[in-house]
């Protein structure tokens, strides 16, 4: 029954939904890295962690070397407060906020992991309306969604571990406009529509020593490309072609294990976003996070016992608010880890409240609190023999 549970679970999340932002006008502020929900409540970092089981595949060397087969997904929900400062004037809003961030299965073979991992790259989704002194009202909104899907190889030589994937982008940006009033003829429209795609790659090696390990992984440029369409009350346009560059992003990290049950975690990711447009700047992530992990046959209910985790990050988007300036976004984060009867099986929780730009120097910002959770294991394809069914025991012959 739990099998088919989680498998039910596994492909509901398939559709997803991405985050809010009052900066969704401007460009795409939330930004997804591949990790999974653990690594997310360590303050986004341990793209190298390979001293747990590790579902995040951001690094395609991330090569579990157990020979279990292994599913991952999760969700994050929350909510987002919107903030505006005018004229010494303040406003705010809260919105609902649900993302389902990625889905992935890992298979092995021998030496070799095949994996594929289906989750959302980018986004940015925000409308508001606004009442005019003639009596009009505006409305606005913009819906942007980048998505990734990855098909991954991954092998290891002694302590090396290595990976390449493939990926396949897809998004759209769609912005709209309206006004209506009683005291018009005809109300006013106007809707831009774009959507985009191609392919890019991404290599990543791991290097293990005694007690930490080293990784590096880097996703080349790619340019998307698709069709705009605009349309307004009257009109609409013919179909235009269309592109949308992603830049080189370089990423290094790096985990220790302090002691046998203290656990650090750092992670660098770096974006050329300059070299498509000087309107934008090369930006930086910075990410770093400490868990706790008791020895596995002292995990326990009780809280003392089991895994925890927490950590924090800073990040720069690479395009400016509507004044000039830059944004900058930083967010903390905690966990703790359920483990369920079976040794690959687990529920990842977490708990990240996030600050994106400041009203002092953007005039907007947004502050979120996003309750996460993670689902981790049921070895479906690689079930252990069941070694328990009765069987005859000859009994021993009395010779006389």
């Amino acid at each position: 029954m739990k099998k088919h549970l989680f498998l039910v679970i596994a492909l509901g999340v398939t559709a997803l939904w991405a985050g809010n932002s009052i900066f969704s006008y401007q460009g795409f502020p939330v930004q997804n890295y591949g990790k999974d929900i653990y690594s997310i409540g360590m303050g986004d970092t341990g793209a190298s962690d390979i001293f747990r089981i590790n579902t995040g595949y951001a690094n395609p060397a991330m090569n579990e070397r157990t020979n279990r087969t292994l599913f991952g997904t999760g969700m994050i929900m929350g909510y987002t407060n919107y903030q505006s400062e005018s004229s010494g004037i303040k406003e705010s809003f809260r919105d609902d906020a649900l993302d389902f961030p990625y889905f992935n299965v890992s298979v092995p073979i021998g030496k070799h992991r095949f994996s594929a991992q289906f989750n959302s790259h980018s986004s940015g989704v925000v409308s508001n309306q606004k009442k005019l002194a003639d009596g009009s009202t505006e409305f606005q909104s913009t819906d942007k969604y980048l998505y990734r899907a990855d098909l991954i190889y991954g092998t290891y030589f002694k302590n090396l571990q290595a990976g390449i994937s493939g990926n396949f982008y897809f998004g759209h940006d769609n912005q709209s406009f309206s006004q209506t009033s009683d005291s018009y003829a005809f109300d006013t429209s106007e809707h831009l529509s774009r959507d985009f795609k191609n392919v890019g790659l991404t290599l990543g090696v791991l290097q293990r020593l005694k007690n930490m390990s080293f990784g590096a992984h880097v996703s080349l440029p790619v340019t998307l490309k698709g069709e705009s369409v605009y349309a307004n009350t009257h009109i609409t346009e013919a179909k235009t072609d269309y592109e949308y560059e992603l830049p080189g992003q370089f990423n290094l990290s790096s985990t220790v294990m302090a002691t046998n049950n203290f656990k650090i975690a750092a992670d660098v990711s770096y974006e050329t976003w300059a070299s498509i447009s000087p309107q934008y700047r090369d930006t930086k992530k910075i990410g770093v996070g400490f868990a706790y992990e008791p020895d596995k046959d002292k995990q326990k209910t009780s809280f003392g016992n089991l895994p925890l985790r927490a950590g924090a990050y800073y990040r720069e988007l690479a395009f400016k608010d509507k004044y000039g300036s830059a944004i900058d976004e930083m967010a903390v984060s905690c966990g703790l880890t359920l483990p369920l009867k079976s040794k690959v099986s687990r529920i990842d929780l977490g708990l990240q409240y996030l600050q994106r730009g400041d009203l002092g120097t953007n005039r907007l910002s947004d502050t979120s609190l996003m309750f996460m959770l993670g689902f981790t294991g049921f070895d479906l394809i690689n079930k252990a023999k069941d070694n328990t069914a009765p069987r005859d025991i000859p009994i021993k012959e009395e010779f006389e």
